[in-house]
């Protein structure tokens, strides 16, 4: 799949226009020492500005993601959406247990949204994550962000907790989803 030309979804209800930031868009599968500071970067700016998260948001991004770059794990996957201009959307599996694995770093720029290729970097990671024999996905998340709440439930994730905290500078509702594939142990 590295290399391979994502076109736009055709089950949008609406036409979208075709423009610059989302022609030729490709996925990567493998992650370079550059792509950390990019995916950092993104989260931070992104968040920081439409929800007002400091600057403790970014080191909790850059730790666990550098850690995933040092581990190189075959249980492990990426996939990166890019293009001429850059990088454009992130997602990644990173393994918890034998049995478990974690959705982290999702992302699709803003300048991309709305041609369903949020929706295939979902699909990517599921079908890497059923291939790996995980039995569940786990992904924690906030509750500012409808758009990516209604794409995981779309595909079979579900909400098992909530709870208050005071994190990246204000307060919020982090929210744990949870995908099964089988009963763990089974």
């Amino acid at each position: 799949m590295a290399g391979r030309a994502l076109r736009p979804s055709r089950m949008r209800k609406s036409p979208v226009q075709m423009t610059k930031e989302n022609a030729g868009i490709r996925v990567r599968t493998t992650l370079k020492p550059d792509d950390i500071s990019d995916i950092v970067r993104y989260h931070y700016e992104y968040y920081a500005k439409n929800y007002g998260f400091n600057h403790d948001f970014g080191k909790y991004v850059q730790g666990p993601l550098t850690e995933f770059y040092e581990r190189h794990s075959p249980d492990e996957g990426i996939w990166l959406l890019t293009n001429d201009a850059g990088l454009k959307g992130c997602i990644a599996l990173s393994r918890v247990t034998d049995e478990q694995a974690q959705l982290r770093w999702f992302y699709v720029d803003e300048s991309i949204r709305g041609h369903g290729f949020g929706n295939r970097l979902i699909k990517h990671l599921l079908d890497f994550a059923v291939e790996r024999n995980y039995g569940e996905i786990i992904l924690w998340t906030v509750d500012l962000l409808d758009d990516a709440r209604r794409l995981y439930e779309r595909h079979g994730f579900v909400l098992v907790e909530e709870k208050q905290s005071n994190s990246w500078g204000r307060e919020l509702v982090e929210q744990r989803y949870l995908k099964k594939f089988r009963s763990l142990g089974g």
